[in-house]
């Protein structure tokens, strides 16, 4: 995750199941089939300071090295785990022996922002060749939009490029049981969304892959709500955003590294004074709570 400006970070967390080409499932409750495995992904964020942010997602794949090809050449493992555009067409491994996978998915328009304070939901689901993912790739419609103030603007592809590509490690790979994965995908809308004037918005979508068990999570509850209140962890020199509940004040910021984490929260609304807690201690695959903070006037 990259340090944010103050529009913030939008947490996308995506378990998928894979399906491996021409053999689509739609019941996973049985073992997985010999030299098969299953990969899950969920949506989720940690919101900004948007109304909703809508991403028509139209297509998910997955590049897999089978295991039966280990042992040949091209089987990179020092690759950054961040996305790319695809600005050339199929710019992907050209090893003969890697397998673009189409998945099955419910294409369609996803309000990000719905799912936030560690909410998800199931993208997509399949099995895949057993083997190493190596990338995912997104490929994204023509009707996004972003709502601000009530109001909706079209956000435009940059350069009309609707592909994103991110590149998988194996140690962001979680593992449930034997041939049963996930991975799990950060969306930063922070720097993913570009307002080049008032009325235009162009999405150009930043995705890195991050690990739950590998990472830390902040929680607590904001009050007043009137305070409109945004909060920002600082950890391990990035700054993730969430905005609390609107009807309790509770949030929830995941994904963080580090082993402190300082937060500052900003009151938006009403005269209420700024707060900043620092020294809070973070633990891998924990979720810290820091109680309830009153903002004053």
């Amino acid at each position: 995750m990259k340090s944010l400006r103050v529009t913030g970070l939008l947490t996308v967390l995506i378990l998928l199941f894979f399906t491996y080409a021409c053999q689509k499932e739609n019941n996973f409750n049985g073992n997985v089939p010999e030299g098969q495995q299953r990969i899950n992904i969920r949506l989720s964020d940690n919101p900004v300071n948007f109304d909703a942010v809508n991403v028509d997602i139209q297509r998910v794949e997955v590049l897999v090295f089978p295991d039966s090809c280990r042992n040949r050449s091209g089987d990179q493992e020092n690759q950054d785990e961040t996305c790319h555009h695809d600005h050339d067409g199929d710019r992907e491994d050209h090893d003969d022996c890697a397998v673009w996978d189409t998945l099955a998915i419910r294409p369609g328009i996803y309000n990000l922002l719905a799912l936030s304070n560690g909410a998800d939901t199931l993208l997509a689901s399949g099995l895949t060749v057993a083997g190493k993912i190596k990338k995912i790739r997104l490929t994204l419609g023509t009707s996004n939009t972003v709502i601000v103030d009530s109001i909706s603007y079209p956000l435009s592809l940059l350069n009309g490029n609707n592909r994103v590509t991110i590149n998988v490690r194996a140690e962001h790979i979680e593992t449930l049981t034997p041939g049963d994965l996930q991975v799990w995908l950060d969306f930063d809308a922070g720097m993913s969304i570009v307002r080049v004037s008032n009325n235009h918005f162009v999405l150009k979508p930043l995705l890195r892959v991050w690990l739950p068990s590998l990472t830390a999570s902040i929680k607590g509850k904001v009050i007043p709500l009137n305070a409109d209140a945004v909060v920002a962890a600082i950890s391990n020199g990035d700054t993730l955003i969430a905005i609390p509940d609107h009807h309790d004040g509770r949030f929830k910021i995941r994904g963080l590294r580090g082993s402190t984490a300082a937060i500052f929260i900003n009151a938006t609304a009403n005269g209420y004074r700024d707060t900043t807690i620092t020294g809070i201690t973070l633990l891998r695959g924990r979720d810290t709570d820091i109680g309830t903070i009153q903002l004053h006037n």
